[in-house]
């Protein structure tokens, strides 16, 4: 996309209040306190408990990169900044690797791979706390003003499985005041193959996309959850008080699993979260924003 071609779509999209262009409006107008708090990775978990919803496990929290002890983690974690966005290493047999989205870690149908495929994303301990360093001093994207209200934190968290054994998967709930509107199917693999969400309504009918790429095996990762219900239900509790927020979830042999919530989803960035303006606009429309809150 050309930077004229960028500008057009940003202004069509603002014209015809799209998706993206509600997310730009939040990211410069809306200073809703609650936004810091469920898009934060630590004080989202405790909003979560107290509305009935599990997160994943809490192995480690520490405000600064050397209080974070590395000699009390598990061979095989995640450690995460709490306010940033894939600023995340994975510990796989007491290794760390930059993470990121997490492309290079497994095959197309989201199988882990083994660790020779992802051996130039290694780190000793010591750059790793290197890294963590540098992430405790910066502040996520000025323009996502949610992100400039975080105290730095570092975490670790269990890495979890999908429920029956299949290949793990990300659920991505676009709820509107408690309602979920519709819900992408996502992960790594998506991400190492190029290929675009697969898109649900609530009901689990698939909705296809005019431009669409699907290079995933969409009989596999698009099976309807059998806890579905179960996730309805709990993006209904941590989106009720709010006009939009992504509840992005796991479905674990433990259950339905908070992953984290988001509030600016792609940035902003136009033309998302699908190839088809249609559904983007369509989707927009189901976004009541509030009145600015900004001075």
């Amino acid at each position: 996309m050309t930077p004229f071609e960028r500008r057009l779509l940003i202004w069509r999209e603002n014209f015809s209040g799209s998706f993206s262009a509600k997310v730009r409006w939040r990211m410069k107008h809306d200073r809703n306190p609650l936004l810091v708090t469920v898009q934060d990775k630590y004080l989202v978990r405790q909003w979560a408990r107290d509305l009935g919803v599990p997160t994943a496990p809490l192995l480690q929290m520490a405000e600064s990169a050397d209080a974070f002890n590395i000699d009390a983690l598990p061979p095989d974690c995640f450690v995460k900044a709490t306010h940033g966005c894939e600023w995340n290493l994975l510990r796989r047999d007491g290794v760390f690797y930059r993470f990121g989205a997490g492309a290079d870690f497994v095959d197309d149908e989201g199988w882990p791979l083994p660790a020779a495929a992802f051996a130039a994303r290694r780190l000793d301990d010591g750059d790793a706390r290197a890294l963590w360093r540098s992430w405790m001093g910066q502040k996520y994207r000025l323009a996502e003003w949610a992100y400039q209200e975080m105290t730095p934190r570092l975490l670790a968290e269990p890495v979890l499985a999908q429920r029956g054994g299949a290949p793990l998967r990300l659920y991505r709930l676009f709820t509107m005041g408690g309602v979920v509107h519709a819900i992408a199917v996502g992960g790594p693999q998506f991400a190492r193959t190029g290929s675009d969400y697969l898109m649900h309504d609530p009901h689990w009918t698939r909705w296809r996309m005019r431009g669409e790429q699907i290079r995933v095996n969409e009989a596999i990762l698009g099976a309807r959850p059998d806890t579905l219900a179960d996730m309805l239900q709990t993006a209904q509790r941590l989106g009720q008080e709010l006009d939009f927020v992504r509840v992005d979830l796991f479905d674990t042999p433990g259950g339905v699993v908070l992953n984290e919530m988001t509030v600016y989803p792609s940035g902003g960035e136009p033309g998302r979260p699908t190839p088809d303006a249609a559904f983007n606009r369509w989707l927009g429309r189901q976004w009541t924003l509030p009145r600015r809150t900004t001075p």
